[in-house]
């Protein structure tokens, strides 16, 4: 962390660093604000370019080490709010999280309500089932790649800033909800296992977070999510049944009955 920050502060100050337009790469262009640390027109472009690829790499970490150990996305979502969180870093006191989290919704359409089936070429590419060497990775591959997507999102949501007083979660657990009332909301008919597995990944070592973030509402989502949601598919399949084994830990380990 102490490296990251020193080298996202030599590309902030400067270091003959050509200008350039923050609202290039943000949702929205807010407006000048009293007291922000960085409030002109323009941030040094290396300093953008570093924020992209930091935010590449915090990506490359959730597939490939959460991937495989889901519980291990928690420490990189960590370090990838705290630098997004950092009033010294923010643009007119906005944080530039944008960059991150659009990487996300490229590789991982799902979380953002994006669907499509997994029998068609434009239906994989649509949810994000990735390519290498022209041709479509294998079934585990992309199950790996989903989950730790699905388990690093949920790092970055649910992070608990109540002991902060100053700093604010640049992406707060709204947008977590969202996520799972999207992909909760498909229609049987355009279901897929994609769904199921992000889903999966979402929950499974965050029910704690969830819970205490938004309580009796966190139960009801959580039944949505886990037993309605995957009863209304069509075709049971094994990342559908994930979800249901999941609802079944739930109640052996923490007394969670969503049944």
């Amino acid at each position: 962390m102490n490296k990251i920050l020193e080298i996202l502060r030599e590309a902030l100050s400067g270091y003959n660093s050509p200008p350039y337009d923050p609202s290039l790469v943000t949702v929205s262009k807010p407006e000048p604000s009293d007291g922000a640390a960085n409030n002109g027109k323009t941030l040094p472009i290396l300093f953008i370019y570093l924020l992209n690829m930091f935010s590449k790499f915090i990506v490359s970490q959730f597939i490939t080490e959460a991937g495989a150990i889901p519980e291990k996305a928690d420490p990189i979502g960590v370090i990838a709010i705290s630098i997004f969180s950092r009033p010294e870093f923010h643009w007119r006191n906005h944080s530039l999280i944008s960059i991150l989290i659009c990487k996300i919704r490229v590789v991982c359409p799902v979380l953002f309500g994006i669907r499509g089936s997994e029998t068609t070429e434009a239906g994989r590419a649509r949810i994000g089932w990735w390519k290498e060497d022209g041709q479509w990775i294998g079934d585990q591959p992309h199950t790996n790649r989903m989950t730790g997507l699905g388990s690093g999102y949920a790092s970055i949501c649910l992070r608990d800033f109540s002991g902060a007083r100053s700093l604010v979660n640049p992406w707060p657990p709204t947008h977590y909800w969202q996520s799972i009332a999207r992909i909760t909301a498909t229609p049987a008919e355009q279901m897929s296992p994609t769904q199921f597995m992000v889903l999966r990944a979402m929950i499974e070592n965050y029910e704690d977070k969830f819970l205490k973030f938004y309580g009796s509402a966190a139960v009801a989502a959580l039944r949505v999510a886990l037993v309605d949601f995957p009863g209304r598919a069509t075709v049971k399949s094994v990342a559908v049944g994930g979800l249901q084994v999941l609802a079944d830990k739930l109640e052996r380990d923490m007394g969670l009955k969503l049944r």
